[in-house]
């Protein structure tokens, strides 16, 4: 008796959902595609209506439209991302996350951003925002999309890293050259590099490292190995830290896109350098509120990251450490200080 009430059940709801796909257009690919671009939100009657309410009062007070993103929600199996609306006023970045038919709000000051997280690699994108809340509590965002779109967010990462320059900046080629050593090492990591530099900063010193791999072994005739690290390139600026990367969760003959990882000078509290087992380093960037950016490298590369850290210590104060970003000389912290 049960079997056959399940069988009937089992029957009836398959009628029903090819009932229900059967009276619902069908999408294209590229219609799907589309599903998972970013979307450049130009005026208040683009803006979704569970967040009207946040830009409502832009016509009262004459502000302008601020520059927006929309990007998409996606339901995974183990990560689910919520869709998000991203927007700059003067100085502050405010994040929107959709909650069922209202929304959530972060506000991230410009001044208390520690640093952002890039990543485009094939068709995965994604930005993460860290740093102090305008009530000074650590909080981070991270808004997902898909990388056909990420020229979208390149003026909100233009805003962010050039926060508080003194004067206007201009182009210097001198600067990219600097780069073209790495032409033979890695033209990838090369070309990442001069996009990454803005017009006037000055490149103080660059460390380039492979990939760590260990555990080699063939069986079959495949070769099994284990990522420590994968490759990266760490760039000292006049202003910002920028530490380039792989994802060591791609496993591809070819390596495409990366991560950049934009650290403000004047939010580094402290450089540390760590031994981790016999053959690996632990380079840290020790940031506001306790927060931390750990990069392995080979031990062999101590002297590099050395030299890096003794630079950085040597810098000319053209930043102020704000009382939450002491003299990184007077930050106790655990392992290695050299800076």
């Amino acid at each position: 008796m049960l079997t056959e009430m399940r069988s009937r059940l089992q029957v009836a709801l398959r009628q029903a959902l090819n009932s229900t796909l059967t009276a619902l257009p069908a999408l294209t690919a590229g219609e799907i595609t589309k599903l998972s671009w970013a979307k450049s939100i130009e005026s208040i009657a683009e803006v979704p209506v569970v967040y009207k309410e946040f830009f409502e009062p832009l016509p009262a007070d004459g502000r302008p439209f601020p520059y927006s993103i929309l990007t998409p929600s996606f339901e995974g199996f183990l990560h689910r991302t919520a869709e998000k609306l991203i927007c700059y006023f003067g100085d502050e970045l405010y994040i929107l996350e959709k909650d069922g038919n209202s929304f959530k709000t972060q506000c991230y000051p410009l001044e208390g951003i520690s640093y952002i997280e890039f990543g485009s690699i094939l068709l995965d994108g994604w930005i993460k925002i860290s740093g102090e809340a305008s009530h000074g509590a650590l909080i981070s965002s991270r808004c997902k999309f898909n990388s056909v779109t990420d020229y979208l967010f390149t003026p909100i990462l233009e805003r962010i890293r050039s926060f508080g320059a003194d004067s206007p900046w201009t182009a210097s080629s001198s600067e990219l050259e600097k780069f073209d050593q790495f032409f033979q090492i890695s033209y990838k990591f090369m070309n990442y590099a001069k996009r990454s530099l803005l017009p006037g900063e000055k490149v103080i010193h660059t460390i380039m490292q492979p990939e760590i791999q260990v555990g080699k072994l063939t069986l079959l005739g495949k070769t099994l190995v284990r990522t420590i690290s994968p490759a990266q390139m760490t760039i000292l600026m006049d202003r910002e830290l920028i530490v380039i990367r792989e994802d060591d969760r791609w496993r591809y003959e070819v390596m495409y896109g990366g991560i950049w990882d934009y650290i403000p000078l004047n939010k580094i509290v402290s450089l540390s350098l760590s031994e981790k087992g016999k053959n690996s380093l632990v380079f840290s960037v020790h940031l506001p509120k306790s927060d931390r950016l750990d990069f392995v490298f080979r031990a062999s590369m101590k002297p590099e990251i050395e030299l890096l850290i003794d630079q950085f210590r040597r810098l000319p104060p053209t930043f102020q450490r704000s009382p939450s970003n002491p003299d990184p000389a007077h930050r106790p912290t655990d392992g290695h200080i050299v800076a």
